[in-house]
Formats: C-alpha cells, sequence, structure tokens
C-alpha cells in the first residue's frame, strides 16, 4: 500500500477513460496525456489501460509500505526516493518505507506514475478514473491508503524505448470542424497566422485560449462535441475540450485536434505559446 503524505496538485486516478455513457452526459475522463500514460505502462510491464497517479505542476509526496516497481513520465519533474535523484523514463525500484517526491518540472506540466500491479481502487462504469460525481472522490488527497494491484504472473520488465514528447514545440495539428466553414476570412486567418497563449484558467475540463478579440456568427444548435473539440465563443476565446469534458456544447465546433496534439496540449504551462497547423 501506499500512503499520501501530500496530495500535490490536481493528483488523482486516471486510465484510459470510460466509455460509452457519453449519450447520458457521462465525460470520457482519463489521462490528460495518453502518450506519457502509455510509455510508463509499458516501461514496467503493464497493460497501456492500467489505471496510474496523473499529477499536475507539483508532485505528490508518497510513502512506500512495501517494496515496489515504478516508472515515472511526462513533465520533466526531479523525482527523489529518500533524497536520493531517481530518473524519469525508466525502471524504478522502491524500497519498503521509501518516501517519494517531486520538484517543480523543468519542462511540461503532468506527470505519470505507473506501479505494476495498477492501482487497486473501484470501477466505475467501466473505469477507474476519478471524476466528482462519478466516483467518490475527484482528486487524492492527504492521508489517502491507495492500495496497489498483484502484478500479473506473466508481466514483463523488459527495458523498452523511452519517447517522451517534444516539449519544445509549439505546433498543434488540427483537423477543420463542422462549422469551421461559418467563419469569416478575417478570422481564418487570424487563427492561422496568429501565435496563442495558454490561459491561466485552464484545467482538466478545457484548455482555454484568448486572443481573437469579439466575433460574430450565426448561432448554432446544441451539438456533440469530445475531446480536442475547439470552440469559439462570442468573445473570441478558444476552448479546447479536455479529458473532463461536457458531451455537449453550442458553441462553433471549428477545430479538432489530432491525438497526438491533444497528448501535447496536455503538457502545455500557462502563459505558454502555441500555434495551429492545419491538417488538410
Amino acid at each position: 500500500m501506499i500512503r499520501v503524505l501530500k496530495s500535490g496538485l490536481w493528483s488523482s486516478i486516471q486510465d484510459n477513460g470510460r466509455f460509452g455513457y457519453r449519450s447520458i452526459g457521462v465525460p470520457v475522463s482519463g489521462v490528460m496525456d495518453a502518450h506519457s500514460a502509455a510509455l510508463a505502462n509499458k516501461l514496467i510491464g503493464n497493460p497501456v489501460n492500467t489505471a496510474i497517479i496523473e499529477f499536475t505542476a507539483m508532485g505528490p509526496e508518497l510513502f512506500f509500505e512495501k517494496s515496489a516497481v515504478i516508472a515515472i513520465t511526462g513533465a520533466e519533474f526531479k523525482v527523489m526516493m529518500n533524497g536520493a535523484e531517481k530518473p524519469l523514463n525508466t525502471l524504478i525500484y522502491i524500497e519498503t518505507g521509501a518516501i517519494l517526491n517531486f520538484t517543480a518540472p523543468k519542462k511540461g506540466w503532468r506527470g505519470y506514475l505507473a506501479i505494476q500491479g495498477g492501482f487497486d481502487s473501484d470501477v466505475v462504469l467501466g473505469s477507474k478514473s476519478m471524476y466528482q460525481g462519478i466516483t467518490n472522490k475527484s482528486r487524492i488527497e492527504k492521508d489517502d491508503i491507495i492500495k496497489v494491484g498483484a502484478p500479473s504472473e506473466i508481466l514483463k520488465t523488459e527495458i523498452v524505448p523511452s519517447n517522451p514528447l517534444n516539449f519544445e514545440s509549439k505546433n498543434i495539428e488540427v483537423y477543420m470542424g463542422p462549422e469551421y466553414g461559418i467563419l469569416d476570412a478575417e478570422i481564418k486567418e487570424k487563427l492561422d497566422k496568429n501565435t496563442f497563449s495558454i490561459h491561466q484558467n485552464s484545467n482538466r475540463m478545457a484548455t482555454q485560449i484568448n486572443g481573437l478579440g469579439e466575433v460574430q456568427f450565426d448561432a448554432i444548435l446544441t451539438a456533440p462535441v469530445q475531446p480536442g473539440t475547439v470552440q469559439l465563443t462570442p468573445s473570441g476565446t478558444l476552448l479546447i475540450l479536455m479529458s473532463d469534458a461536457q458531451t455537449t456544447g453550442g458553441y462553433p465546433r471549428i477545430f479538432q485536434l489530432t491525438k497526438h496534439s491533444l497528448n501535447s496540449l496536455a503538457q502545455k504551462r500557462p502563459n505558454e505559446q502555441i500555434v495551429f497547423k492545419i491538417v488538410r
């Protein structure tokens, strides 16, 4: 078992999300950066959908009551076990009684901790992903006890090539959305040429981007949306829907992020800049 000494920031248990319930308004949830989460599980031989701990900007402090094998991927946090630095993107052997903690990341925004056997937490609607109103908690809290599952007998622990995301790239690839065509030429040019900054209010529901100024467009009917959908509001704010986003929306859907760009965007900090690149 693992005891949470400090919760860190927005730390939660997530897997790839819950599917098949959007028709009744249940968000997908799940990891924000699926690439980094899958890499962490692959490094220690877990199935890629095994639940992990996701944390943002500031990692948790964890006390391991038993020895374990873990991997940590994602943002470039400095990982410390009993005061000694441990590497990212590879196996880490945790001693019984060890305390694991993190410094702030040099690059990136979200980290992922996978453990052999996964976390033995409740499955709700086919997923262990924490979400307010679906699971008992939306986040990990101080003094929580996190149970660890038993590793599979066929678990493999060979090193796999680590392939972390490129945190330097500003490019966010998108497809044109269903309502892209209603935009006038001036707005399209701004979307194509301008550099945009991530707003401080961004979270697991949406990444918020300002910079277009007020815009006018015909109202649309409420329509389905999903993670990666980019909505344009009358104030000129762009809302890029993320893992915990609602299932429908009433703003024009002007872009849809590629899967790779959705992972990359999850690692962008507030005030970092991005540019949209339309995939044609």
